[in-house]
């Protein structure tokens, strides 16, 4: 049982007898997947089990998710992520946002997650071809022990250059701020406690939170930031719980009865080892999925001395696939690295991990200036920008995320050819062959 929790310092009993007046917002974001326990990660079970009891013992519990749900781990990509709000549904969130990855199997497969989903996804800005918006609502008003909730959800404007453009063409995703000017001054009245539930990334939200200063709490997204207590900007905080649920985030709102008073809010993120034991229902279906998937990717293909960050495994995937095209250098993306390989055995599940969507080799044919402006895009220098001649054309093994995107932005400037062949087999296969660490040498 939860007896208490210490919360930016000051203990929080947890028992039914305390102030109605009193709000607990439990949170994650940028699940990805992760519904297994595995390393930092505590898995699905043990956050349905902290949550549960935390719902049995305080009357006006709250549990969000500020998007990004699936894609990730073989679960999630092997059935296109509908595992993940199955399993959602026994951990008990109330509400959840679309992110970006949630149109990783085209915007149409988000009306499947809408119809498994037990809880509403909101979005106030992505929309659709036809015009409507692609969530079950922009906003919801909520009654919570007679404590008014509101919650607005938004998703980064920029989230069409985040995903695929197959199967998500004719996408709107409309100004934030339009849309806060919209809806804050429309639900601020009406509401004790107002939330954005958002995905748009910590540094964004902290300058939504100067402008809408009528917002009282920001739940963030997006960009995997742990914030280990929620950040103040003027009278609105702003929190966001890292990623992959190596922590859940826990937030107190006292409403004072004088509400001309201002709220007093504090916040704290729970580490995943200080998670009780799993919740045994989210666990047995969580065994159920991973169980269909565990035969494909719970298999050793390679040893490593060391362990190797994102910026150490990009040059090293980039040889490997330059070496499967037969072109003359390879780009991988850093977002598209999804994870870490640590020093010890390699199995097929972390190169899963690693890259979980599916992408495909592709070989482009483009002009070394055209091709530094693809390289731009990296959040620092890439290791061979410097060594790129502008006048000189190239031919560049990547996966068809970044091919797709250099084919709108470039047009009949460059040649695509998709070999067809998954980017994350000709990873597997070249590690079982070869090693990890003869790539790493590779030139």
């Amino acid at each position: 049982m939860i007896n208490r929790l210490i919360v930016c310092g000051v203990l929080l009993v947890t028992s039914p007898w305390l102030l109605a007046k009193e709000l607990l917002v439990a949170h994650t974001n940028d699940f990805h997947g992760h519904i297994q326990q595995e390393g930092q990660y505590a898995g699905a079970a043990k956050i349905a089990a902290f949550v549960k009891e935390l719902k049995a013992q305080h009357p006006a519990v709250l549990f969000l998710d500020a998007g990004d749900a699936i894609s990730g781990t073989p679960v999630s990509s092997m059935f296109e992520g509908e595992p993940i709000f199955d399993v959602m549904n026994t951990m008990g969130y109330d509400v959840g946002l679309i992110g970006n990855h949630e149109f990783d199997h085209g915007y149409k497969k988000i009306e499947r997650f809408r119809a498994i989903a037990k809880h509403p996804l909101l979005t106030a800005n992505a929309v659709g071809p036809d015009g409507k918006l692609l969530g079950d609502a922009p906003y919801l008003l909520l009654d919570i022990d007679d404590i008014r909730v509101g919650i607005i959800g938004l998703i980064t404007e920029t989230a069409p250059t985040l995903f695929s453009p197959t199967g998500n063409q004719g996408l709107t995703f409309l100004n934030p701020v339009d849309r806060l000017n919209e809806l804050v001054p429309m639900l601020r009245p009406k509401a004790d406690v107002l939330i954005l539930l958002s995905h748009i990334g910590h540094a964004e939200e902290l300058v939504l939170a100067e402008q809408f200063q009528d917002l009282d709490l920001i739940i963030g997204g997006h960009s995997h930031t742990l914030v280990q207590h929620p950040v103040r900007v003027g009278k609105t905080l702003v929190a966001q719980a890292h990623h992959y649920g190596s922590h859940l985030g826990l937030i107190k709102i006292t409403v004072p009865d004088d509400l001309q008073a201002p709220l007093i809010i504090q916040g704290d993120l729970i580490a995943a080892n200080e998670l009780p034991q799993g919740d045994p229902i989210t666990q047995a279906l969580v065994s159920s999925y991973e169980s269909k998937v565990e035969d494909q990717v719970d298999i050793k293909i390679a040893t490593i001395t060391k362990s190797y960050s994102k910026s150490q495994l990009q040059p090293i995937l980039e040889n490997i696939l330059a070496d499967a095209a037969g072109a003359d250098l390879g780009y991988y993306n850093r977002g598209g690295i999804r994870d870490v390989l640590s020093a010890g055995d390699i199995t097929a599940r972390m190169i899963w991990n690693l890259e979980p969507f599916g992408n495909t080799l592709v070989k482009l044919t483009l002009s070394g200036a055209d091709l530094l402006i693809l390289l731009s895009q990296e959040p620092s220098l890439h290791h061979v920008a410097a060594k790129i001649d502008p006048d000189r054309r190239y031919q560049l093994a990547t996966n068809s995320f970044i091919a797709s995107h250099a084919t709108l932005a470039f047009g009949n400037a460059i040649t695509a050819i998709d070999t067809g062949i998954l980017v994350r087999d000709i990873l597997i296969q070249q590690i079982k062959a070869k090693g990890l660490e003869s790539s790493a040498k590779a030139p």
